[in-house]
């Protein structure tokens, strides 16, 4: 059987052919030079990318899997722009990419199976890749993080590369890049790696329990000269000087980080960092002095409690440690990345500072795992309401690496978002927003681009970056099942049925996303995009959290769930877009684009392979 070409359509519903897909792509480009979009984001978390062999039970966007999942969103969803989680260091113990450090890059995204390469020195050999580490995750859709921290886990295989590593001779190419690498991370490089010497002295990472003059080796600026020497001597259990074999960790990270980035612009893809507005304890340890010895950033949890988050910056050191950390923190961000998206902005502009509570020495958690303590009754105050950070630190580090300030994301959502949006409105920086809470006040492009005097109002579009939810968000999925009230702002919106709005999911999430892409920067989170039901965070909540990865066969679960009404049927949700511009017109473009809608969400093939021998 011959499959027609575009302008003849198939009437059955597939996967494309490869000849198809070209066609529409094409066709989309039309389209969203019409509609006039700029920035479509996928919002991938390392954890979430699947493997298609020798899987630790975690995914990195570092892998070439990562590379291929980029490559086919782009192709059947138009994503230009990926949007990465915090990529710091986790433990077994705090899953949460946002707990994780500021400068150090977690082990856990390295991808081994590069180690096996030559131009890693062949510091893994095939027998190691073929470990059980690597070959005894059962469960490819959910994060094991057990495994990766088991004993002979991530931090075992690397062990065995930095035993070779240590043999390479000295003029080798990878052991002149590591002296590099050491030389330009020298603001951070070594103190985070003193931190694990420290640990392996007082037996616990968790700096609490230390001795008291481990705990303060950076209480000054300059530190402890004489605690510092000897603790660049200390050697783990296995042997292995401590220092040595965490800046090695760092490095391999480090350059596998360079080469994912500059893989992803090959295929025409940019990659956004996202800096948490937290610091862990070892950024606390490294850079005492920046921080308050007692407060913590929090926010309102409800009935009156208050969850606190992380150390929190002194803001009355702005003009000297604060201020330094912060510049170098975001200098760094500029550096890995395209652009940078600042979680809980309004965080360095309206701080909530909160004092932990205490019982007995220890914190004190609701039964959902909150740190809880007291809202400070007197804030702190930002200079020029926030200004201070925003445009003094964190634009002049974009400035200083040629990144652009429309490729700065301020996520403004809850807190003391409202009260900062005065201080960032004309600083060129994009607004991170949600349709999650959609209606006629708040939640809705039209609302945004409308004229009013509310703050989130009088917007152009370029000014803010429109998704259904965040990571901490229900899935679309679960919004479609719950937004009977939506129906009549989505039909007037975009000149649809009501009535079919008010009676179908299906037809609420599809036009949920058709709303994206009728102003000009969208995004989308992974699961959303593929159509599935989970999510990527539950708030409050600790076991089995943080845990969603991809199918390896997403590809096929991506057509399969198109099938179903569900997930980015991109060509819909553009058609959609384009009709509500022409108030309900169709025109040639909005039929190309209605019938690769229709191709698309009929069962048949689920992969373009299928479609290929099936109907080429």
């Amino acid at each position: 059987m011959k499959v027609t070409n575009v302008q003849g359509y198939a009437s059955f519903g597939r996967a494309l052919t490869t000849r198809e897909k070209k066609e529409y792509e094409q066709v989309q480009n039309q389209a969203r030079k019409e509609l006039g979009l700029d920035k479509t984001t996928a919002t991938i978390f390392d954890f979430s990318v699947p493997s298609d062999k020798h899987d630790t039970g975690i995914g990195s966007t570092f892998s070439k899997e990562a590379q291929h999942l980029a490559g086919f969103l782009k192709s059947m969803c138009g994503i230009n722009s990926v949007q990465l989680a915090p990529q710091g260091e986790i433990s077994n113990y705090v899953h949460s990419p946002y707990s994780g450090t500021s400068f150090s890059l977690g082990m856990h995204l390295i991808d081994l199976k590069k180690l096996n390469n030559k131009e890693y020195g062949n510091l893994l050999t095939t027998k190691e890749l073929n470990s059980s580490y690597m070959n005894r995750v059962e469960d490819h859709k959910t994060v094991d993080y057990n495994n990766i921290f088991a004993e002979d886990g991530q931090k075992a295989m690397l062990r065995k590369a930095f035993h070779r590593f240590e043999l390479l001779p000295q003029n080798s190419k990878l052991k002149q890049e590591f002296e590099n690498f050491k030389s330009e991370s020298s603001y951070w490089l070594e103190k985070d790696a003193l931190f694990e010497a420290a640990a392996v002295v007082n037996n616990s990472p968790d700096m609490k329990t230390w001795s008291e003059r481990d705990k303060n080796v950076y209480a000054t600026k300059d530190g402890d000269t004489q605690r510092i020497e000897e603790l660049r001597q200390v050697k783990d259990d296995q042997g292995d000087n401590v220092v040595d074999f965490e800046e090695f960790i760092q490095f391999i990270a480090d350059k596998q980080q360079k080469e994912s980035k500059e893989n992803f612009h090959k295929q025409g893809i940019e990659i956004y960092g996202d800096c948490q507005i937290g610091f862990s304890q070892k950024d606390l340890w490294a850079h005492k002095s920046a921080f308050y010895p007692n407060y913590e950033f929090g926010c309102d949890i409800g009935n009156g409690k208050y969850s606190c988050w992380s150390p929190a910056i002194n803001f009355d050191k702005l003009d000297s440690d604060a201020g330094e950390l912060l510049f170098n923190k975001f200098d760094l961000f500029f550096k890995r990345y395209d652009g940078v998206r600042i979680d809980a902005a309004w965080q360095l502009i309206k701080p909530m500072l909160c004092e932990p509570w205490h019982n007995n020495g220890n914190d004190v958690f609701d039964n959902n795992g909150n740190k809880l303590g007291r809202k400070l009754d007197h804030q702190p105050y930002v200079e020029h309401g926030g200004r201070k950070i925003i445009k003094d630190i964190v634009l002049q580090a974009a400035d200083k690496n040629n990144v652009s300030h429309d490729k700065v994301f301020l996520e403004l959502l809850g807190g003391n978002s409202y009260d900062s949006l005065d201080t960032v409105r004309d600083l060129g920086t994009s607004l991170i927003h949600i349709t999650r809470y959609g209606g006629d006040n708040w939640g809705r492009v039209r609302f945004y681009e409308s004229y009013g005097d509310n703050k989130y109002q009088n917007m152009k579009p370029g000014d803010y970056i429109i998704g259904p939810g965040t990571h901490d968000d229900y899935s679309l999925i679960e919004q479609a099942e719950n937004a009977h009230e939506r129906s009549g702002y989505l039909a007037y919106d975009l000149h649809l049925n009501r009535h079919e709005l008010e009676h179908s999911q299906t037809a609420r999430a599809n036009a949920i996303f058709a709303e994206l892409f009728t102003t000009k920067n969208q995004f989308a989170t992974l699961p959303d995009i593929l159509g599935s039901r989970r999510r990527i965070n539950l708030p409050n909540t600790t076991n089995g959290n943080w845990s969603y990865r991809a199918s390896s066969d997403y590809e096929k679960e991506y057509f399969e769930k198109l099938s179903q009404g569900k997930g980015l049927n991109m060509p819909d949700a553009l058609s959609k877009a384009l009709k509500a511009k022409h108030n309900g017109w169709t025109n040639q473009l909005t039929d190309k684009l209605d019938k690769f809608a229709s191709v698309l969400r009929q069962p048949g093939p689920m992969t373009t392979k299928e479609a290929d021998k099936l109907y080429a």
